[in-house]
């Protein structure tokens, strides 16, 4: 009985063995794929990994006073230039008092452009008054000391010539103030002609009364008149004199006056132009908060700007950190800029060391070369550019293997066979293997997940790059 068991059971394990037989006969199994790479000659870039994010200058623009939206004249992704006007509030009071501020400017200047010419007007008298002060002396030195030809000769010119200058000075006067009815001079030169003539009457009848004098001779009588005029003429000049310092401040008040209405006026435009936005840089709209008619708080972002210029925050290991050097160049790439590649360099190395889920990273801050229009906030990833080596014999990093040893190794392909063979490596990158030794240029490596392959595995190549 055992021996008919155990013959059955042997044939049907031949019977099992030649079905699989047969199926694999009829069915065969598929080789394995794998893509080659020939091996070659470049450029080796050795680089250090990081991730990163893309930052930017941000601000929150707010009123710094409460109010009412009046208008908001910036969409959302909108491009505005430096000082462009965002948004303001309903200013109908701020309007008006800076017109009125203005106003009171205008009219302070006025009063101290007048005060000012009447100030000159007040120095020409006191000059006129000091110089009859000292002619009325002269004459009453001359009274007591009595008259000479000469003299006689010399004050008969005097008057002569006073009264040429006095007809000239009406006619002066006349011709004035015609132009003046006329609108074609102002009041300042009727007043000033006006003076002139007094200054010439003052001269003429100072000259005449010098002559009668003279010719009168030194009479007691002439002596003491010459010295009473004499004094009411020193009398008249102090009172110039004190005119010119009542007009002198006058003046000093009128600029004073301007000066306060100046910085009324200032306060007032500035306060008016807290009713607007503006654009602290160029830039462009990130968000806008509030719509027109919008109810304002001091301090309530309405308008987010961004700059459009940025640079890029990574992150660096604290054991990495001294492979970091200011001027380093840097590559940066984003998922959500696909294709596309963003060159910069380092200009800043974080001082501090921060730990970051159980992580010590150090900060560091890459410039780039230019505006790329990045979102803030964007995740990146770098490549910081350590050294670089030319004329490398590269092979791709995922088809350099390590055995349980750490001897690396490459699967040569030959034909529809693998073969591998231990090689020596230098640099590295996330792409390729510097091979210093074990490759010639040209021959074909194996790409494949790893542990697929092994020694003498045949295999189908479905590209070679």
């Amino acid at each position: 009985m055992r021996q008919r068991t155990l013959a059955f059971f042997i044939l049907l394990g031949a019977a099992l063995a030649g079905l699989v037989w047969s199926i694999r006969a009829v069915f065969p199994h598929p080789l394995p794929e794998v893509e080659a790479f020939r091996v070659r000659r470049g450029l080796l870039e050795i680089t250090l990994p990081l991730t990163g994010v893309f930052e930017t200058r941000t601000v929150d623009l707010a009123f710094d006073m409460p109010g009412r939206l009046a208008a908001v004249s910036v969409r959302e992704g909108q491009a505005v230039t430096a000082g462009a006007f965002l948004a303001s509030l309903e200013a109908g009071e701020l309007q008006a008092a800076a017109r009125q501020a203005e106003e009171s400017l205008v009219a302070a200047q006025s009063d101290a452009r007048r005060a000012q010419a009447a100030a000159e007007g007040a120095r020409r008298q006191a000059e006129q008054a000091q110089h009859a002060s000292r002619a009325a002396d002269a004459t009453a030195a001359q009274v007591r000391a009595g008259p000479r030809p000469a003299d006689l000769r010399q004050a008969d010119a005097a008057v002569d010539a006073a009264s040429v200058a006095l007809a000239e000075a009406r006619r002066t006067l006349e011709r004035t103030e015609r132009l003046w009815r006329e609108g074609a001079v102002g009041q300042a030169q009727v007043e000033g002609a006006q003076s002139q003539v007094e200054a010439a009457q003052a001269r003429y009848k100072q000259a005449a009364a010098q002559r009668d004098l003279l010719r009168a001779g030194a009479r007691p009588e002439a002596v003491a008149a010459a010295a009473e005029q004499a004094r009411q003429a020193k009398s008249a000049a102090a009172a110039a004199a004190a005119n010119v310092r009542q007009a002198d401040a006058a003046v000093e008040a009128a600029r004073a006056r301007v000066a306060v209405a100046a910085e009324a006026g200032r306060a007032a435009r500035a306060r008016l132009d807290r009713s607007m936005l503006r654009a602290p840089f160029a830039g462009v709209v990130t968000r806008t908060y509030l719509t027109t008619g919008s109810t304002v708080a001091p301090g309530i972002p309405v308008i987010s700007l961004a700059a459009p210029g940025g640079w890029v925050t990574a992150e660096v290991d604290e054991s990495d950190i001294g492979q970091v050097l200011l001027g380093q160049r840097a590559r940066i790439t984003a998922d959500a800029y696909p294709g596309r590649t963003f060159t910069g360099a380092v200009s800043r190395i974080g001082r501090q060391v921060e730990i970051r889920l159980g992580t010590r990273i150090v900060r560091v801050r890459i410039d780039l070369d230019n505006e790329v229009g990045m979102r803030n906030g964007t995740s990146v990833d770098v490549e910081l550019v350590q050294r670089t080596i030319p004329d490398a014999l590269l092979a791709p990093a995922e088809a350099v293997g390590a055995v349980g040893d750490g001897s690396p190794h490459v699967f040569i392909v030959e034909g529809d066979v693998v073969r591998r063979r231990e090689v020596r490596t230098g640099g590295s990158n996330d792409q390729f293997v510097a091979i210093l030794d074990g490759l010639r240029e040209g021959e074909r490596v194996a790409v494949a997940e790893p542990g697929r392959l092994r020694d003498g595995l045949r295999v189908r190549v479905v590209a070679v790059r």
